[in-house]
């Protein structure tokens, strides 16, 4: 059935619109509106698109495929992240830290900036607000001031946190080649390794004139670059790993430096806290980054379904021989869960884990695991739904006749949106990745790049999301004063907006 024009642009945006509304408006879960949203997109696909059943299978295979492929990575790492929660050394990490943190510059880069980026590698999913916000509360900020910077200060690891999951979600959607996500993750982490110094430095002025900020400038720096130079060059090795690695670094450089300006910190316990991630980051950069290794590793077969192409009244879709290709033994999965049985051993032979605590363990794991796959599955098919009967395509068309080149600078505006309206990075990736790439491709511009600014965005837009604001708001005792926290945290988010906006021009039409 050929619907008019706007009728179909209508169609096409339903789904992504109810799902914003479901969220924001409806106070509805994540994954309730995820799952209602998709239920509409099949029907919006079958009956205004005209998707046959065999295109729909197609559509739920490779969306499924793809949340598996994440998943993969996401479920073991909420493994490792609760045994090391369960084991103290996370609170470990912050008494330790605690000690060197004198004034409120100093106090602002550890607590949020350092150590939630690094909790947001490990584990994302509200974590780093939840362990972070507390610690500048404790040190004597206000609990809405608190939340405010530590949403700004850990923003640029988002993409690459929780494992990665963002990153492979935008890719995976937007059905990159391996060439295109190497060069995804390459521009991605780049400007992101900037937005980390905007943060710092965004932070210092928090800390008012009488705050140490001057004092702190030269230690901000070097553990910018420090933290940049990591994230850039582990996520060309490994994506998973580069928040996790950039934020360890962080973490490590800025306390070696404040331990020589007089802070003392005891570094067993210390290294014994971060060691799981250590330990997880060097493994893996051997395994992917040591040619010998990884020749030798890649010759296990390659897992990968192949589809056929479908046809809609939106467009074609071309046959697909291998989508989404797993390695076994080049996947982070099976070195996650090797890092877990040790992280395991070694914390129960130091007594950090009693008897009992392994199995509360794998309780909670189970619980935060069925509730990450549920949600996440029904967004990364929900996307496929809607690339695979056209919808995203003919968004595109429509976004690109009304903005033609201009799109790039509202590239990263679109990403935020997302993220503040389903509360989260993944999810916005997963909706509005393939608009994007559809919209470089509708422009002859470069497609990693118009990513770069998606996920770029969308990273800033996690620090007004009200979801977060909630969680954060609740964990510190500042329940009914999100919207000053929102209005806080706004005034540092508009110009790292700005930066990612300006950024994403210059790299779509430069590149």
């Amino acid at each position: 059935m050929q619907l008019p024009a706007t009728l179909e642009i209508v169609a096409a945006a339903l789904p992504v619109v109810l799902l914003g509304t479901l969220v924001v408006w409806r106070r509805w879960a994540l994954t309730r509106a995820g799952w209602f949203s998709l239920g509409i997109a099949v029907l919006v696909a079958l009956g205004a698109a005209g998707l046959d059943a065999t295109g729909l299978a197609v559509a739920v295979g490779k969306g499924a495929w793809t949340g598996g492929w994440i998943l993969l990575i996401v479920v073991p790492a909420l493994l490792v992240y609760e045994l090391v929660q369960r084991a103290g050394a996370l609170a470990r990490l912050s008494e330790e830290l605690g000690r060197l943190a004198g004034t409120k510059a100093r106090q602002l880069l550890l607590f949020a900036w350092t150590v939630p980026s690094f909790v947001q590698g490990v584990a994302g999913f509200g974590v780093p607000i939840v362990v972070a916000a507390p610690m500048l509360v404790a040190a004597g900020f206000a609990p809405a001031a608190a939340i405010a910077a530590v949403l700004v200060g850990y923003h640029w690891s988002v993409t690459f946190g929780s494992m990665g999951s963002s990153f492979f979600v935008a890719a995976g959607t937007a059905e990159l080649t391996v060439t295109e996500t190497a060069r995804f993750a390459l521009l991605a982490s780049s400007l992101l390794a900037v937005n980390a110094l905007l943060a710092g430095l965004l932070l210092l002025r928090r800390a008012g004139p009488d705050g140490g900020a001057r004092g702190a400038i030269l230690p901000l720096v070097v553990t910018a670059v420090a933290m940049g130079s990591v994230l850039v060059g582990v996520a060309a090795v490994q994506p998973a790993l580069g928040s996790t690695a950039a934020g360890l670094a962080g973490v490590v450089v800025l306390a070696l430096f404040l331990r020589r300006g007089g802070g003392r910190v005891s570094p067993r316990p210390l290294a014994l806290a971060a060691a799981p991630y250590a330990g997880l980051t060097l493994l893996v950069v051997v395994a992917f980054g040591v040619p010998p290794v990884r020749e030798l590793l890649a010759r296990v077969p390659t897992l990968a379904p192949s589809f056929p192409a479908t046809t809609t009244d939106f467009g074609e879709r071309a046959a697909v021989a291998a989508h989404q290709p797993f390695d076994p033994l080049l996947h982070p999965w099976i070195y996650l869960l090797a890092i877990a049985f040790v992280a395991w051993a070694g914390y129960r032979l130091l007594g950090w884990l009693p008897p009992g605590e392994g199995r509360a363990a794998l309780a909670g794991w189970a619980t935060r695991g069925r509730k990450t796959a549920a949600s996440l599955l029904g967004l990364t098919i929900l996307a496929a739904v809607m690339v695979e009967a056209g919808l995203v395509s003919r968004l595109a068309e429509a976004f690109v006749a009304a903005l033609g080149p201009g799109f790039a600078a509202i590239s990263p505006v679109l990403g935020a949106l997302g993220t503040a309206v389903t509360g989260s990075t993944t999810a916005s990736n997963a909706l509005l990745a393939p608009l994007q790439a559809g919209a470089a491709d509708q422009l002859g511009a470069d497609m990693a790049a118009m990513l770069t600014g998606q996920t770029a965005g969308g990273n800033v837009g996690n620090a007004l999301t009200p979801l977060n604001v909630a969680i954060a708001a609740g964990a510190v005792g500042a329940t009914g004063e999100e919207g000053a926290i929102i209005r806080d945290a706004s005034k540092d988010a508009v110009p790292l907006l700005v930066l990612a906006a300006v950024a994403t021009t210059a790299l779509v039409w430069l590149l």
